[in-house]
């Protein structure tokens, strides 16, 4: 298992950091608005994750062990990420880091939500469709998606050259829980894939509207401080699910 994780994570970073040189190189020559460029450059970042898992599939043998069914789960995918991320918001307007209204907007806004989807579904086909049943095979359903969402927040390194060293520090946590919550939904929803890419998609748009600019050491700590607390009354209400934690 150890072995197949570290390829996974290795070429994926490879290929995050080849695909990045590439669009951000190639795109970043051409004239036009940054906003849409920059959206495009990281869903094309994104894509790594896609990528590197047809690599693992091809080289383990290995057939995909979700399906894309609807699924009642879905509801609270779409809500706990407004949740987060709203009362994060909120949280940030107290302590008078006011809110800015997003230049995400018409066109700009579109090109920005299809990106999100795409990136959202090559994402979590990487992270919750391939890596997180390896650990599955060794780890409880809880352990396995917390292990993911480390690495997934981890991945995100080039956060450091946007939010600095401390938030980005503060940032895989955030993200750690994020992928405890995800987990836990997309493994109710007996492995509905739409599930963690509606949950993702929802994460980067409420982010891309409510805290615009305001991605700091604040809201990484007040996100953490809130998800906990989704994960507390989780716990509370479904205590079955941890018992093998």
């Amino acid at each position: 298992m150890k072995k197949r994780v570290l390829f996974f994570y290795l070429i994926n970073l490879l290929i995050t950091f080849v695909f990045a040189i590439l669009f951000g190189g190639v795109l970043g020559s051409i004239p036009g608005n940054e906003l849409i460029l920059g959206t495009i450059v990281t869903v094309g970042v994104q894509l790594s994750l896609l990528v590197t898992t047809l690599i693992y599939r091809k080289k383990y043998k290995v057939k995909k062990d979700y399906n894309y069914k609807i699924s009642k789960y879905m509801i609270l995918s779409v809500i706990i990420p407004i949740i987060i991320v709203g009362l994060s918001s909120l949280i940030l307007s107290l302590l008078n880091i006011n809110y800015i209204t997003t230049e995400y907007k018409g066109i700009i806004f579109i090109v920005a939500l299809l990106t999100t989807i795409v990136g959202s579904i090559a994402e979590e086909i990487g992270w919750r469709g391939t890596l997180l049943p390896l650990f599955n095979e060794k780890y409880s359903p809880f352990v396995s998606s917390l292990f993911v969402g480390l690495l997934w927040g981890a991945w995100h390194f080039f956060k450091i050259s946007t939010v600095g060293p401390l938030a980005y520090l503060l940032f895989i946590p955030n993200i750690a829980l994020y992928g405890v919550l995800i987990g836990y939904l997309y493994n109710k929803s007996n492995k509905s894939m739409l599930v963690p890419i509606i949950f993702h998609s929802f994460i980067n748009i409420s982010s891309v509207l409510c805290v615009y600019g305001r991605e700091n050491i604040q809201f990484y700590i007040s996100s953490i401080i809130i998800s906990a607390i989704l994960l507390l009354i989780i716990f509370i209400f479904d205590r079955k699910y941890f018992k093998n934690a």
